[in-house]
Formats: structure tokens, sequence, C-alpha cells
């Protein structure tokens, strides 16, 4: 990757690092004080909507339709018609979500029903009330969306990202001062849904005066700029056709939970969130600062310089991306259980809470790598404003999750870590974009990974299998260790050799990461 984009890349993984940091603190605090049993699972659920509705209209889908536009405005020097748009954008979405959040409150007894139905009546009647408190949240991440947009097409990539940690302080306090103060684990549940709002609140407020800074006064209208905002709404419906089949795989994952042992929703939410971090933190790092370099690129280059431009920058993220996930699905595997001890063993989360998330996690790496790189792929289609490929390949591959999950999870109902199945057909689906999208790219750019990426990626492999055989060695040695020992003694000698292996392989990555020279030009001779 250039050095321009790796920066931005570095900016958005630091502010998402800030994020997911923060939230790691957050769930440690709720496993803590809610374990993994029926009303984690309510509120599991309970949240589960509103980010949904947060995922649909919000964030990296806001941005794939959004940033486009109105980079290239920028790029032809069109501020005021840039900023035109921003605040046309901006009251349609805010009309838009006051009234799916009106909505939201009073269909929550039906939402329950329909995503719940496995719930017993306690569980099914306190999701219902924390969807309540929680939905106004999707109107509020909506408008965080929309902020976000505008600072990464103005190349500002950190405050977008680590203001999210703002939703989780929210929680931390809430937690912290009063997690063993509750009467009830209901009661507490119900405490930590109106953290939550006030987190998703205080999420917009930081961001405001940047965008202000940025794109002039915050002014909603509905009126101005009506031709770019139709581009925007137009090019909208089929991004949010993509993630809502995606979402709906989601649902269907809980939906399946809901059927099994109790604490299975709950279980899967934990995996889920830890895995999601290797992909926040490199797959979308990556993508989010090449989509308004991309976008800037078929504003102001020829067809031919294009294309040329765009497998450059589709190879050199790519790359980078397998830095990262494919030690980080290693470890998830073979050492997941040493993280979740580090991360979440503490009061109600126990061993059996450990080993339920560690297989439930290992299900999940399988997919790790296309989970990843699905979002970098998906990404070149945005910039190229073509929303209709990537959702016709995620219905396919949503069918096969909802199919493989199902299968797994029910063949093995009655034990315990039937759970696992859900997450290995996510696991499947992944694949199955994976295979779509870059035979797709393959198709219109030509080969993805020049000889010196190819070189790379087997070196990435190699260095990975020697640092899990120095890990895998001191397993034994750790045994008798408390887990905050454990932890770090393997996961950071299996982290040094990686390094120090990818550096003597000739790895640029590795030699940032180390401040040494680079061997890359000694490797690839």
């Amino acid at each position: 990757m250039n050095r321009d984009g790796g920066r931005a890349a570095g900016l958005v993984a630091a502010g998402i690092l800030v994020s997911r940091l923060a939230g790691f603190v957050r769930t440690w605090f709720a496993a803590r004080y809610l374990g993994a049993g029926g009303a984690q699972d309510a509120y599991t659920m309970a949240l589960r909507v509103p980010n949904a509705m947060r995922n649909l209209l919000g964030e990296g889908t806001l941005s794939a339709a959004f940033v486009p536009v109105y980079s290239a405005l920028l790029a032809r020097q069109d501020e005021r018609g840039a900023r035109a748009l921003a605040n046309a954008l901006l009251g349609v979405l805010l009309l838009a979500s006051s009234v799916l959040t009106l909505l939201g409150i009073a269909l929550a007894p039906l939402l329950t029903q329909v995503l719940a139905a496995g719930f017993d009546a306690e569980r099914a009647a306190l999701t219902t009330r924390l969807i309540r408190v929680l939905f106004p949240m999707a109107g509020l991440m909506v408008i965080s969306g929309w902020c976000l947009g505008v600072q990464n097409a103005h190349r500002r990539f950190f405050l977008s990202y680590a203001s999210a940690a703002m939703w989780s302080i929210a929680q931390i306090v809430l937690l912290a001062g009063w997690g063993a103060r509750a009467a009830s684990m209901a009661q507490l549940a119900w405490w930590l849904a109106w953290a939550t709002l006030v987190g998703a609140l205080l999420q917009v407020s930081v961001q405001l005066p940047e965008v202000w800074r940025l794109a002039g006064p915050v002014r909603p209208t509905l009126a101005g700029a009506s031709g770019q905002v139709r581009t925007v709404l137009t090019n909208l419906v089929p991004v949010i056709g993509t993630l809502g089949v995606v979402q709906l795989s989601g649902f269907a994952d809980s939906f399946i939970a809901a059927y099994l042992a109790e604490g299975s929703v709950s279980v899967l939410g934990f995996a889920n969130q830890l895995m999601l971090l290797p992909v926040a933190l490199f797959g979308i790092a990556v993508s989010a600062s090449s989509l308004p370099e991309l976008s800037r690129d078929r504003a102001s280059l020829t067809e031919e310089a294009v294309r040329d431009a765009v497998r450059r920058r589709v190879a050199d993220g790519w790359v980078r991306i397998l830095f990262y996930i494919v030690p980080s699905a290693v470890v998830f595997v073979a050492f997941g259980d040493l993280v979740i001890g580090m991360l979440l063993r503490s009061g109600a989360f126990g061993l059996r809470e450990q080993q339920l998330v560690h297989g439930t996690l290992a299900a999940y790496a399988v997919g790790l790598v296309a989970f990843s790189s699905n979002r970098l792929f998906a990404t070149v289609f945005h910039a190229q404003q073509d929303y209709r490929s990537p959702l016709r390949f995620s219905m396919a591959s949503v069918a096969v999750s909802i199919a493989c999950a199902a299968g797994f999870a029910f063949a093995f109902r009655a034990h315990p870590m039937a759970v696992a199945g859900i997450a290995l057909g996510a696991a499947a689906g992944a694949w199955v974009t994976f295979g779509s999208l870059r035979a797709r790219l393959g198709r219109e750019l030509g080969a993805l990974l020049t000889p010196p990426a190819r070189r790379a990626v087997w070196r990435v492999l190699g260095a990975t299998v020697l640092a899990t055989a120095l890990g895998a060695a001191l397993r034994p040695l750790s045994a008798a260790w408390h887990q905050w020992v454990a932890g770090p003694v393997v996961l950071g000698t299996f982290s040094a050799v990686y390094l120090l292996v990818s550096w003597w392989f000739g790895s640029g990555e590795a030699a940032r990461w180390l401040r040494l020279p680079s061997r890359a030009a000694r490797a690839d001779a």
C-alpha cells in the first residue's frame, strides 16, 4: 500500500482500536455482572434490532453511497455543492430515522415475537422493554454515520471511528458504578439499556464540532442539492439491500440461537464481537481509507488509469489485510481460550462460558479471511457506484449461511456447543461471497496479486506456521499459570516470532512495527 494509503488506513485502525478497546472493557464488565444468562440474552437480542437499523442506514452503508458523490464534488473543487448535499442528506436522514424510531417503539412486542420466538415468557417480556429504550439509538447512529461520511470524504479518519468509544464509556460507567447494586439481572439490563442510549448521544455530540469545521454550519434541510441527494438515495437502495440480506443472516443466527440452550444468544454475541475486532481493525480500516481515494480517482483519471490504480490499490490493500488476518484466525483457533480468559473470565463468566465462546470463535475464524477481504472487494464496486453486484453475491451467500447454520445447530441441538454451528454457517456464507467478488474483480481487473504480492502472502503463511509451532510448545508450560500470565506469555511469544520471521522474510509491514530496516528488496530479488 502506498504511503498515504497506509497512513489513512492506520488512522482508521487507530480510531477503531480506541473504540474496540473501550468495547472490550464494556464487555468485560457486562460479562462480570450479567454473565451469559437470560438477562444478557434479552439485552443482546434487544440491541440487535437497533444495531441492524444502525448498520442499514448508518456508518458503512451511508458512507458507501454518500462518500463517492461527495468526494467527486470535492475533487471538482465544488465545496458549495458538497455542503448543500451534506445538509440536504442530513434532513432526509433525520426525517427517515425519526419515523423508523417511532415505528420500532410501537412494534416492540411484535419484533420480540418474530425475532425471539424461542425465548420463554420472562426473557421475551424483558426483551420488549429493552427494545423500546434502545430503538431511539438507531436514529442517533444514523446521524453518526452521516458525520463519519463527511469526515472520511475530507480524509479525516481518526475521530469518526474513535468516537464510538463514547458509546462504550457510558455503559462502562454504569456497570462499574452500579453493576453490583442492581436488585436483579433484569434491573441491571434495564439500567444498561438507558446507558447505551446516552452513549449513542455522546458519540454524535463529539463529532459535530469537527463536521462543522469541515463542511460548514450543520443546517439540515429538505431542499437544495436535490439531484445529488437523489443520486445518493438511488445508490443507497442496493447498498441497504446488500446489508439487509447480511442483517437477515444475523437475525437468523440469533433466531436459531434462541432455540438452543439458555445463554446461546449471549455466547454467539461474545464470539461475534471478538471475531469482528480484526475485521474492523484491518478489513474495515483498509476499505474505509480506500473508498475516498478510489472515488476521487474515478472522478479525475482516464478509464485506463483508473483500472491500473484500482488494481494496485486492491493488491496493496489485500496483502496488508492478510498480513494481520491470517495470524489472527490461527490465534482464535489455537489460542482463543487464552484470549477469552484474559478478556472475559470474571464473576458470572466462568470456565463453561469460556469454553463455549472459544468453540464459537474458532468456528467464526474459519471464515475470517473471507469476512475481511470481502470488505475491500465490495469497496471497489461502491467506488464505481456499482451497488447491485455486491447485492447479488450477498443474497447467494446468505442463503448458504442460513442453511448451514440451521443444519449444523439443530443437528447437534442437545449439545451445549451447538451454537458453534451457527458461526460455522456464517463462515461458509462469507466464503461464497469471497469467491464471487474475487472472480468478478479478476475478470474486470486481471490478476489481483502480482508475483511480489503472491510471495508476500506465502511469507505470511510461513511466518504464521513458525509462530504457531512455538506458541503451541509453550502451552504445556503455561497450564499451571493464571490466565492473565499464560495469555500474555503465549500470545506475546506468538506475536514476537511472527513479526521477526515476517521481517526476516522481507515484510515491510513487520519492518514498520519493529522499526527495523526493510528487507523487502532482498526478499523479492
